[in-house]
C-alpha cells in the first residue's frame, strides 16, 4: 500500500465538503467555473480551498489574477491566500514550461502534490480537475473517493456526448453527483437537460455565454459582475 494515501486522507481530514469540477473534454469553460464558483461561496460567509489539478493546463491563477506567488512551508506547503480562497496549483513549480509526463510519472507527481499540501480547515474545497477520464481524473478519485461531482457541459451534442460516458461512469462506481451546469449557452437547447434527466441527476443552472468574461479575466471585482457568477451565486444554496 502506497503510504501517501494515508497522508492525503490525512491532508483532507479537516474539510467539510469537496466539489470536483469535472468535464468531458476541455474547453467548456471547467477552471472558470471552479475559480468563480470559489468567489461565490467565500461571498456567501464560508471558508474556501481552490485546487487547480490540471497539470497540463492549469489556469486558475490567471482566472483570479494571481501574477506570481509562492508556498510556505509549514509541515508540508501551505496554500497561497488570495481573495480570501486557500489556492494551490502546480503552477509555480512549472511557472510557462510544459508539463511532458504521462503514466506512471504523472501518477506520481500528482499523488505527491496531493500528499504535501497542508490544508486548514474548510468548509469547501473545490477541485479543478483535469478534464475526460484519462490517468490523472482516475488517480484523483481513487484518492478523494468522498469527492462530489458537479459537471460541466456545453449544449453541444459533441460536449454532451462525453459528458454522458463520464456520468456513466461516476454512477457505477457510485461516486457522489451533485449535478450538472450547462456553460456557454448562446441559445435554448435540451440536449442538457434532457441528459440530465436521463441519468436522474440535478440539472443545476443554463449559464449564458457572456461577452464580458474575457475582458473580466484576472480581475476578481469585476468577474463578480459577470453572468457567471450571478447563476453560480443562485445554485449555492441548491448544493451546500
Amino acid at each position: 500500500m502506497d503510504p501517501r494515501g494515508y497522508a492525503i486522507k490525512k491532508r483532507l481530514q479537516n474539510i467539510e465538503r469537496i466539489l470536483s469540477i469535472v468535464s468531458g473534454k476541455g474547453g467548456v469553460g471547467k477552471s472558470t467555473i471552479a475559480s468563480i464558483l470559489s468567489l461565490a461561496l467565500i461571498d456567501k460567509g464560508y471558508k474556501v480551498g481552490l485546487l487547480d489539478l490540471d497539470f497540463h493546463g492549469p489556469s486558475c491563477h490567471i482566472i483570479l489574477g494571481i501574477s506570481d506567488f509562492t508556498y510556505e512551508e509549514e509541515h508540508g506547503i501551505k496554500p497561497y491566500i488570495h481573495e480570501g480562497i486557500s489556492f494551490a496549483s502546480i503552477y509555480p513549480f512549472v511557472k510557462e514550461e510544459p508539463v511532458s509526463l504521462r503514466g506512471m510519472d504523472m501518477s506520481n507527481a500528482i499523488t505527491e502534490f496531493l500528499a504535501i499540501l497542508n490544508w486548514s480547515p474548510l468548509d469547501f474545497l473545490v477541485i479543478d480537475m483535469p478534464p475526460s477520464m484519462g490517468d490523472p481524473f482516475l488517480d484523483i478519485v481513487k484518492y478523494i473517493p468522498n469527492a462530489e461531482h458537479i459537471i460541466i457541459t456545453t449544449s453541444s451534442r459533441l460536449s454532451t456526448a462525453t459528458v454522458s460516458r463520464l456520468i456513466k461512469y461516476l454512477q457505477e462506481q457510485n461516486y457522489s453527483i451533485v449535478g450538472l451546469i450547462e456553460n456557454m449557452s448562446t441559445h435554448k437547447q435540451d440536449e442538457a437537460r434532457k441528459l440530465a434527466e436521463h441519468y436522474g441527476i440535478r440539472h443545476l443552472c443554463v449559464i449564458p455565454y457572456d461577452e464580458t468574461l474575457e475582458e473580466s479575466l484576472g480581475h476578481p471585482k469585476r468577474l463578480r459582475h459577470t453572468r457567471v457568477y450571478n447563476e453560480l451565486s443562485k445554485i449555492i444554496e441548491a448544493i451546500t
